[in-house]
């Protein structure tokens, strides 16, 4: 791996806005500018499986991988890169040309939004995760970068159920809402696998076998929402009410100090 990527990795600097031209190069620029292009948001399997499916549904003639950090992180980056390079390969076949990935991520503003006021939405909401939030801000991370590129799809390997499981940030109505959010930035959040609830029908995508959440980073706090039996028992009414009332809210103020973008709805594309 570069050793500039693994210092990255190791300090994880606010990376949103300005980005030094090895990591986002004039030509990555020029090409996404160029053609129909369109942002994945790079984990694991199911965000390549969801590129897989971007392409047949849309027009896409480049595609920019991202690989956004928050500071939770553990484990091998390579094998995300490695993918990407898998991505690279497989696309060509299709006439999709695949760039090298953008990392980017700024864990302050994930500390602002997810982990700092955990007890304030614990007492006011009832919940003590930050796995919606966190969700969220992977989305909003990427909000500069579209608007350097002039991009205004965004592809998501969200599902709302995995086979059987439930993940409280992929549950309906907070897939909704982060379409709703992205929209009032002018960006398509595009779910394309959203329906998909087995691991088989992603490995169909894909055309091999990989388990879901092989050859990847985890996340030190995966499944803290979870009861002893593995359930998630949070109500609906109180996830709709955090994001109406907090995460749309304070996300766009901390968009807008952060980043000096407001939201500016554009025509979908």
């Amino acid at each position: 791996m570069d050793p500039r990527i693994l210092e990255l990795l190791a300090n994880k600097p606010p990376l949103a806005t300005h980005f030094p031209p090895w990591i986002l190069p004039p030509t990555t620029i020029k090409a996404m500018k160029s053609t129909k292009s369109a942002i994945l948001e790079t984990a694991g399997r199911d965000s390549f499986a969801a590129a897989m499916a971007a392409v047949e549904r849309e027009p896409i003639q480049t595609l920019l991988p991202t690989i956004a950090y928050t500071g939770t992180e553990y484990g091998d980056w390579e094998g995300t890169l490695e993918k990407c390079q898998w991505l690279k390969e497989k696309m060509e076949n299709q006439g999709v040309q695949v760039l090298d990935p953008v990392f980017l991520g700024d864990p302050q503003l994930w500390h602002m939004l997810c982990g700092k006021p955990l007890t304030t939405l614990f007492r006011t909401y009832g919940l003590c995760t930050p796995c919606i939030n966190c969700h969220l801000y992977f989305h909003m991370v990427r909000i500069p970068l579209a608007r350097i590129l002039n991009c205004n799809l965004l592809i998501s390997g969200e599902r709302e159920n995995h086979d059987g499981r439930i993940k409280v940030n992929q549950i309906p109505p907070v897939l909704d809402a982060f379409r709703e959010f992205m929209a009032r930035y002018g960006i398509n959040l595009l779910q394309p696998i959203r329906h998909l609830s087995s691991g088989q029908e992603i490995e169909e995508l894909l055309g091999h076998r990989w388990q879901e959440g092989e050859e990847q980073v985890q996340c030190v706090l995966s499944g803290n929402y979870r009861d002893p039996g593995g359930q998630v028992n949070i109500p609906e009414e109180a996830v709709a009410r955090l994001l109406r009332e907090y995460s749309f809210p304070q996300g766009e103020r901390m968009i807008r100090e952060r980043y000096g973008i407001s939201p500016q709805p554009a025509p979908l594309g």
